[in-house]
């Protein structure tokens, strides 16, 4: 099998449509980046704080907050719910949409109209506007992002038969990461306060999003389905039906079901130490051997800088792992990589330690993503992706919840943040020891028989 894919790695991305597959990554990668984690994030705590503060009667703890439909709630639980509510509804969604696109063969289409409505809302926070409006733009485009990437991952298996997946999909993680970067740089450097207006970092972010998409929407082609057209009700009554079936034939493809088991494990380990880094930095790492300044949030941004400048590269060679060795071993790697990580934290003091910290996780971060879902993309039944990788979401989504959990309750047990990254090692194991049941060629082979 990995003997097909030992071509060179420009020569086997270099085809018009893996390349327009590719450029979509680098498109909305920036939104990820610049709204969700650095920019965007901050602007909205900044916004709903001064309200809050402007408001002036209610506090949680030593933070202002906001009455909200009943609830109390500081800027940080109010940026976790617009999050968290945006991925519950591409989780709930995305298995009966990709039924849709699949019986109808609209996903390119169902692609295009995630993206409109992304860049769209992002286009909006250009303007001023109170905290509750941005909050709901950055919702609406979080769901045009993470609902845009079910369909965009669907076409995985189609542009890239055996001996190419993992080399296209790790592209399209080092491209976005080169992309995002890009942009982020950019932002900080001519948008961010004192020099300029974050929301005219929101319009840029939201040109170079729906810009290098338009070449993507050039570029891709919708493969035709032997079905004939129906009316709405006709075709969503089929889609259910087909759903149904989906759900029914997992048990034909079990291989498919334990990977997502897996997957759900360790990428729960994953998400959760991406999503604690920052404040476990800021509560452990010092500027100076004497240990009495902590770092900041600069510091910390070019900690964010460095791990997407090195992701760059680690995906390409992840991706070279994968077709010299195996996805298996490959992901065996990472997820060494990632214990690796969560152990050294327990010792980690100084800033220059901190960076070394962030290029480990850069060199392994989006090689474990792009593996992952090349290798679940050779378990898909012809006819399915959309489908399959709309339950493929649902898992990414549904194992942001665990880690957080385990973590958030050494962290009330302890109050060390440090015990509590280490804790991660068990979805790291536990994600590890599912992965090893997987049975790659087995579940390939299923899939073509499913087919």
């Amino acid at each position: 099998m990995h003997s097909q894919a030992k071509s060179p790695f420009w020569r086997t991305i270099a085809t018009r449509e893996r390349m327009g597959w590719v450029l979509y990554d680098w498109a909305n990668s920036a939104y990820v980046l610049c709204v969700i984690t650095v920019i965007g994030s901050a602007y909205f705590v900044g916004l709903f704080e001064a309200a809050a503060e402007r408001a002036g009667d209610l506090r949680l703890g030593p933070a202002p907050a906001l009455r909200v439909a009943g609830l109390a709630l500081t800027a940080e639980a109010a940026w976790s719910l617009v999050v968290g509510l945006s991925a519950l509804i591409v989780a709930v969604s995305s298995p009966l949409l990709g039924a849709i696109a699949d019986v109808s063969g609209v996903k390119k289409r169902f692609l295009q109209a995630y993206c409109v409505l992304g860049v769209a809302a992002t286009l909006g926070l250009w303007f001023a506007l109170p905290w509750w409006a941005v909050g709901l733009l950055i919702l609406i485009s979080n769901v045009g992002f993470e609902g845009g990437n079910v369909f965009y991952n669907g076409f995985l298996p189609e542009i890239a038969g055996a001996g190419a997946w993992d080399q296209v999909s790790s592209a399209g993680y080092a491209f976005g990461y080169l992309g995002g970067v890009i942009v982020l740089i950019a932002s900080l450097a001519f948008f961010v306060p004192p020099r300029g207006s974050v929301n005219d970092a929101f319009l840029l972010v939201g040109l170079w999003w729906g810009g290098f998409a338009l070449i993507t929407f050039a570029l891709l082609t919708e493969r035709p389905v032997q079905r004939a057209r129906a009316g709405l009700r006709r075709l969503t009554g089929e889609a259910w039906r087909e759903l149904k079936t989906t759900v029914g034939e997992v048990r034909q493809v079990p291989q498919a079901a334990l990977f997502l088991v897996a997957f759900l494990l360790y990428n729960d380990g994953i998400a959760t130490l991406i999503s604690n880094v920052t404040p476990y930095a800021l509560q452990n790492i010092y500027l100076d051997a004497a240990l009495t300044e902590k770092i900041t949030l600069n510091e910390l941004i070019r900690g964010i800088i460095l791990v997407q400048i090195i992701a760059f590269p680690g995906s390409i060679f992840c991706g070279w792992l994968a077709t010299r060795y195996g996805e298996k071993p490959t992901l065996y790697f990472t997820l060494a990589v990632f214990t690796g990580v969560v152990t050294y934290g327990q010792v980690v003091q100084l800033v220059s330690e901190f960076y070394v910290m962030a290029a480990m996780i850069g060199m392994v971060l989006g090689g474990a993503q792009a593996i992952s879902r090349s290798l679940f993309a050779s378990f898909v039944p012809p006819g399915k992706n959309a489908e399959f990788f709309g339950f493929f979401a649902v898992s990414s989504k549904f194992s942001a919840m665990f880690g957080p959990l385990l973590y958030g309750g050494l962290l009330l047990l302890t109050g060390n943040t440090r015990l509590a990254i280490l804790s991660l090692t068990v979805f790291f194991l536990a994600g590890g020891t599912a992965l090893y049941f997987v049975n790659v060629e087995k579940g390939r082979a299923d899939a073509a028989q499913a087919g």
